[in-house]
């Protein structure tokens, strides 16, 4: 049984490396198959990665919707997939007005974080 468990960890340890590396792009915009794979083969170390198991990473954050593929065939991070780590912004900041104005000022709205409130986490959490 350790053998399939052995293999789910190393795939979900590449799909987190291969997530990170294509996000870590993401002011430059999209990134070709090519320089997503030799990025993250680099970024792995000597242990190195095949093709064939960078590509089945690909598809299972792909499947995931963590990850999606542009009309030009690059691919980009999905950021409505991604998840905020969620903080509480209102701890050590009370903003005046009711409880309408202190939600949109902490990020929220409808449940969800947009790509500016992502950003400002991301800086939070240095």
């Amino acid at each position: 049984m350790t053998g399939p468990i052995k293999k789910a960890r190393k795939q979900r340890e590449l799909d987190e490396l291969a997530f990170n590396v294509l996000s870590s792009f993401r002011q430059q915009g999209a990134m070709q198959w090519t320089d997503w794979y030799e990025t993250t083969s680099a970024r792995r170390g000597e242990r190195g990665l095949g093709t064939t198991t960078f590509n089945d990473a690909v598809k299972r954050l792909m499947a995931e919707g963590q990850v999606r593929m542009d009309k030009d065939e690059c691919y980009r991070v999905a950021y409505d997939a991604v998840e905020l780590e969620t903080a509480d912004f209102t701890a050590d900041f009370h903003p005046a007005g009711n409880e309408g104005s202190s939600r949109a000022l902490s990020g929220v709205r409808n449940g969800k974080g947009d790509i500016a409130d992502i950003a400002v986490q991301q800086l939070l959490n240095k």
